[in-house]
């Protein structure tokens, strides 16, 4: 799947019409409704899915898997992601939309679950999905307590640096945020950019200072309260947040707001910039005879009474409330999250690479040293989240990065007026206005 917390990376986005069995169109198969009968209508399950055709060997495999044992049979309609994006909320108000989609957990899955058009997967969670971690079925679960949606694959994040550039200037990975800043100041002195982000065409990762600050700050609870709009953008508690940030402002490359992802990408890989906050998909835009020296470190803790939560962006599949194969869709998505599906999918679908994990701690994965070290993170955190965007909705995302960069570029002035203006804009959006 898309690994990227934003919908793809400006300038590095694939575009893709790969096809299993029909292309570039919605197809719906048989017509009889289930209606309260339990009965499917004839057919096979239509899957509407967005994987690049890099990752398309895994979904094949999977969905092989399940034909050969019989229970029904799948086409697959595959799409470029951007059309993919704008298109489901049409595929899943039509009269007859396809049964499965491709898509992302948390808040971006309930947008959909709170105007009823996903189908209730409670029961395949508790028949099937029991050995799954307690944080990834909060992600699929509702307001009113029921699951919706099954994750597949998730991945981590981490402040990257490259081992060899670390081990010159003498410099040990930080656990606490005192250690990071005066790394950082060593590391200035030195005559290298302490840290990098692509934010000309890429604003949402400076995003993620927020988020990381946030979580280590205020806790996982307060910032989901926050991005769901039960608490204010101009409150102490964000002032906190942007109180650390402008901490760490002055190790930022002066001209981070003027550097796209792949000049930022490659400062960090040639030892120009030596510190970068990401998520494992950055490990693959790094020539591959540097990705050796790649190493990452846990966002530097702040305050340890607060809970150590991480961003997991996960993603996985969720069916239309109106299928009418619900016995048919239930048994494939119960077979997509059982260990053998996610092994195949998985390991086809960028799981070889080492940036994707399996949702399904049983499935079976060689997981290399930066994955590992990935997953076991992501064991110990006591709350997973999204990423901004995926926790508030796409909506909020340009008035978070509008705020995050505008302080970034006044060098932490202003601050009053840009958490006022990202409050009013937060509020005007959830008005609808």
């Amino acid at each position: 799947m898309t690994r990227h917390p934003k919908r793809w990376l400006a300038g590095t986005a694939m575009a893709i019409a790969a096809t299993v069995a029909l292309a570039g169109c919605v197809s719906t198969g048989g017509t009889a409704a289930a209606g309260g009968t339990g009965k499917d209508a004839s057919g096979p399950i239509v899957f509407q899915s967005r994987f690049p055709a890099a990752e398309m060997s895994g979904l094949k495999a999977m969905v092989k898997g399940f034909e050969s044992q019989n229970n029904g049979k799948v086409t697959v309609n595959s799409m470029p992601t951007t059309t993919f994006d704008k298109q489901l909320p049409t595929y899943l108000t039509a009269q007859n939309p396809p049964d499965v989609y491709t898509w992302y957990a948390g808040q971006a899955t309930r947008d959909f679950a709170d105007q009823g058009l996903l189908l209730d997967l409670s029961d395949v969670w508790k028949k099937s999905l029991t050995s799954f971690p307690a944080a990834l079925k909060t992600l699929s679960t509702t307001a009113d307590g029921k699951q919706v949606f099954i994750p597949t694959d998730y991945y981590w994040w981490g402040v990257y640096y490259k081992k060899s550039v670390f081990t010159k200037l003498g410099i040990t990975p930080p656990t606490s945020w005192d250690e990071f800043l005066a790394d950082a100041a060593k590391i200035k002195a030195a005559g290298v950019n302490p840290i990098t982000a692509g934010l000309s065409d890429n604003a949402w990762l400076a995003t993620a200072w927020f988020d990381y600050l946030d979580l280590r700050i205020n806790g996982a609870d307060f910032h989901l309260k926050l991005l769901s709009g039960k608490a204010s953008f101009d409150s102490p508690e964000v002032r906190k947040v942007f109180a650390a940030f402008k901490q760490v402002l002055p190790y930022f490359d002066p001209s981070v707001l003027g550097t796209s992802y792949n000049q930022s990408v490659a400062d960090f890989s040639n030892g120009k910039s030596a510190m970068y906050l990401t998520g494992a998909f950055m490990e693959t835009a790094v020539p591959k005879g540097d990705r050796s020296d790649l190493g990452f470190f846990q966002f530097p803790i702040i305050d340890s009474s607060v809970p150590t939560a991480e961003e997991a962006p996960t993603d996985g599949f969720f069916a239309s409330s109106k299928t009418t194969r619900p016995n048919l869709t239930k048994d494939f998505l119960a077979y997509a999250a059982s260990p053998e599906a996610q092994t195949l999918l998985v390991n086809g679908a960028g799981g070889a690479d080492g940036t994707m994990l399996a949702a399904n701690p049983d499935a079976k994965q060689k997981l290399d040293g930066l994955a590992a070290q990935g997953k076991a993170m992501l064991e110990k955190a006591s709350q997973v989240t999204q990423f901004f965007n995926r926790d508030a909705g796409d909506a909020y995302e340009a008035p978070a990065d509008t705020a995050v960069t505008q302080f970034i570029s006044q060098k932490g002035q202003g601050l009053d007026q840009i958490l006022a203006t990202w409050q009013a804009s937060a509020a005007k959006i959830r008005a609808g206005k």
